[in-house]
C-alpha cells in the first residue's frame, strides 16, 4: 500500500517547496536589484563603521561587515540574519511535525499500519526534511549564482554554494532537534518551542560573544558560530566547523528514531 514514507513525505511537502522556492527567489532578486545603488557609494561603509559595537556583531557574517564588496553585501544583508532565519523556520517546522505532527493528526497509526519499521518511517521523515533543505539550498544558489553575473557581483559560484551549504548545515541541525523532541514526545509545539528557543540562545550567545568576555567559551558550541566563522563567501567551507554541524544533526537524527522506536505512540 505504501510504497516509500519518503516519497509520500516529499509529496506532502510539495506545496510548500513550491511556495518556498517563490519566496527565497524574491528575496534574493530584491537584495540583489538594491546592490548597484550600494556598490557606488563607498560612504556607507564609513557609516557602518559608527555603528555601535553591539550592532556590528550581530550584522557581521564572517567577522567583517563591508557593504561595498559582494561578499560583504550578501553577508551583512542575507547570510548574517534573513537566510537562515528562512531556513530554520521551515526546518523546525518540518522536523517538529515529522512524527508529532503526524501523531497529533492522528495518521501516525495508518501510517505504520503499514508494512515498515518505526525506525524506516523516522529515517525517511529525516530524509524528507534534509531533501527539502537541500532543494531549497539549490534554488537560493541557483538565484544568487545568476543574480550576482548580472549585477556584477565578485563571489564565486563555489563560495555561494559554500555559504549556501552552511545554511543548510546550520537549519538540518536545528530541524534534528525540533525531530528529536517531536519524536520523543509526540507533542508538535514543545517540538517547536524548544528548537526555536535553542536557536534564539545559540544566536544570542555567538552574537554577544565578541561584547561578553565570559560568553567567549560558550560560543564555542553555538551552532551559528560554526556557520558563520569560517567566512565561507571569502573562504569556501572550513571541514571542522561544517562537521560540527553535521554532527549535531546526526546525533539528534539518531537519539529521535530511537526515542520512537522505545515510545508509546498516542492512539
Amino acid at each position: 500500500m505504501l510504497g516509500s514514507v519518503l516519497l509520500k513525505s516529499l509529496r506532502d511537502l510539495r506545496r510548500s517547496f513550491a511556495w518556498w522556492t517563490v519566496g527565497l527567489a524574491g528575496l534574493v532578486a530584491l537584495m540583489l536589484a538594491v546592490y548597484p545603488t550600494v556598490r557606488d557609494n563607498p560612504d556607507l561603509n564609513r557609516l557602518v563603521e559608527e555603528y555601535p559595537d553591539a550592532l556590528k556583531a550581530f550584522i557581521a557574517f564572517g567577522g567583517a561587515v563591508d557593504y561595498v564588496s559582494g561578499a560583504g553585501y550578501l553577508g551583512s544583508e542575507l547570510f548574517s540574519l534573513m537566510v537562515p532565519l528562512l531556513f530554520l523556520v521551515c526546518a523546525v517546522g518540518n522536523g517538529a511535525g515529522a512524527i508529532a505532527g503526524e501523531e497529533e493528526r492522528g495518521t501516525l497509526d495508518l501510517l505504520l499500519s503499514n508494512p515498515v519499521s518505526r525506525r524506516r518511517v523516522a529515517f525517511e521523515k529525516v530524509g524528507a526534511m534534509a531533501l527539502e533543505l537541500g532543494g531549497l539550498g539549490a534554488v537560493l544558489w541557483g538565484a544568487l549564482w545568476a543574480g550576482a553575473a548580472i549585477v556584477g557581483m565578485d563571489v564565486s559560484a563555489a563560495h555561494l554554494a559554500a555559504a549556501t551549504v552552511s545554511a543548510v548545515l546550520l537549519a538540518l541541525a536545528f530541524g534534528a532537534i525540533a525531530f528529536m523532541v517531536g519524536a520523543a514526545t509526540g507533542h508538535r509545539a514543545l517540538a517547536i518551542g524548544l528548537a526555536t528557543a535553542a536557536a534564539v540562545a545559540a544566536y544570542l550567545v555567538n552574537g554577544l560573544a565578541a561584547l561578553v568576555a565570559a560568553l567567549e567559551v560558550p560560543q564555542k558550541a553555538s551552532p551559528f558560530y560554526h556557520y558563520a566563522v569560517g567566512d565561507p563567501l571569502r573562504h569556501g567551507l572550513a571541514l571542522d566547523h561544517t562537521l560540527f554541524l553535521v554532527a549535531i544533526a546526526v546525533v539528534a537524527a539518531v537519539v529521535g528514531v530511537l526515542a520512537f522506536e522505545r515510545r508509546d505512540v498516542a492512539a
